[in-house]
């Protein structure tokens, strides 16, 4: 097993924990995040969905024997995606207010950011 499938598993795994957290407890998750601002829970619980349905996807992708620079590519824009909107609801005072949120949700984006960094380094280096 290469590099590639081990981050593309640990990303995966990444995906899962959160989306179940999001799926199961998302009036904890959004209360965690802010009070005075809170996301609505349908849309925590919609995006615990979709990282569900992503942590699948890539644990998936990791098994395969060949890679796909392209696809691995694709991931690493949608992990730069996250970070992206982490930092927009951070910045914009959206559904991310409270201290501890903030910091949560900044470690997350460090750890997401650092899984497509290496995804695209990859691709640069097969394609």
């Amino acid at each position: 097993m290469s590099n590639i499938n081990v981050i593309l598993k640990l990303n995966g795994l990444n995906c899962l924990f959160f989306g179940a957290l999001f799926v199961f407890i998302p009036n904890i998750v959004t209360e965690f995040l802010s009070s005075d601002k809170p996301a609505p829970e349908v849309a925590i619980l919609a995006m615990g969905v979709v990282l569900n349905l992503y942590g699948l996807f890539l644990l998936w992708v990791a098994n395969k024997e060949a890679l796909s620079p392209m696809l691995v590519l694709c991931i690493a824009v949608g992990d730069f995606l996250w970070v992206l909107g982490t930092v927009l609801l951070i910045s914009l005072g959206i559904w991310v207010t409270h201290l501890n949120g903030i910091a949560a949700a900044g470690l997350v984006a460090i750890l997401v950011g650092w899984f497509g960094w290496l995804q695209f380094q990859y691709y640069l280096s097969h394609k």
